[in-house]
């Protein structure tokens, strides 16, 4: 069984890269946008949309918004990742239904990174 650590930074990042720590923060509106993307398969065609589904779109999605580009794939498989836990938790009763975030509660992003061959959840929170 492999086993998850999360690790969490808080950055003290100089003035030139507080601008470039806001972008990236604001282009993991990319959860907002998966929730849609679920809420309306399923509304209108009844259609259930997993983490996978999602995850396999991640190079055309790159394809067509360009501004994504400069983001790595697993950054954006783990806001994927937050959206199919929000619905996992709703379905066993452990949460409500999941909501959009505006930037300001979703403060930070995660990344999987490999320390010493095992998987590491890496948090950066953003103030």
């Amino acid at each position: 069984m492999i086993t998850t650590r999360r690790i969490t930074y808080k950055l003290n990042p100089k003035r030139s890269a507080v601008q470039t720590l806001h972008w990236a923060r604001k282009m993991h509106a990319v959860y907002n946008a998966a929730l849609s993307h679920r809420k309306t398969q399923y509304k209108r065609f009844g259609v259930s949309i997993s983490y996978f589904d999602q995850q396999n779109s991640l190079p055309s999605f790159k394809e067509e918004l360009w501004e994504y580009k400069q983001l790595g794939f697993h950054t954006l498989q783990a806001s994927f990742k937050r959206v199919d836990f929000a619905f996992q938790w709703f379905f066993k009763g452990l949460a409500k239904y999941p909501k959009f975030k505006t930037k300001r509660k979703y403060r930070g992003w995660t990344y999987p990174d490999m320390l010493d061959g095992k998987p590491t959840q890496k948090g950066i929170m953003a103030t």
